[in-house]
């Protein structure tokens, strides 16, 4: 016998291999953007010696821009986030898979019990037994506690 609590339990919980893709894709995430950070404070700094050194801002900017900071910039984003994208994605598509695996169980799981139950059905069928396996006209325990049974026979089962 199941409970609805247990059920709603297991329904609402998510594959343990999903949750660590997940988390997985969310640490390269943190990496990607600290990365991202780094790249541009490197690239604020180059600018700035440059220009203590007595360059051309404008020039400056000119050279390390194509050279320097767009690299640092797509670098991060393309790789790490890619790594992310990828991860979150095989999480999801872990979780659909083992939803579908649980929903294929879940299923084999009810046919087996329905012909369990269609058995029973079959087997009660017998020529001159009623379901409760006794032949007409015994005593059941069924009759005794409904007071189907008359009181002659009362007195002589409780004697």
């Amino acid at each position: 016998m199941r409970f609805k609590r247990d059920d709603a339990l297991k329904k609402s919980k998510r594959p343990a291999g999903s949750i660590v893709l997940y988390v997985a894709a969310i640490v390269v995430t943190i990496i990607g953007v600290a990365f991202l950070v780094t790249n541009i404070v490197l690239f604020q700094k180059s600018l700035a010696q440059y220009v203590a050194q007595g360059y051309a801002a404008a020039d400056v900017a000119s050279q390390l821009i194509p050279s320097q900071l767009l690299p640092g910039i797509y670098e991060p984003i393309g790789v790490y986030g890619g790594i992310a994208l990828i991860l979150f994605g095989a999480g999801v598509i872990n979780q659909k898979i083992s939803k579908s695996l649980k929903m294929l169980e879940d299923l084999r799981v009810e046919g087996a019990e329905l012909d369990a139950d269609e058995i029973d059905i079959e087997a009660s069928d017998v020529d001159g037994l009623e379901p409760n396996g006794l032949k007409s006209g015994e005593l059941g325990s069924s009759e005794f506690e409904t007071g189907k049974i008359g009181t002659d026979e009362v007195q002589a089962v409780e004697i």
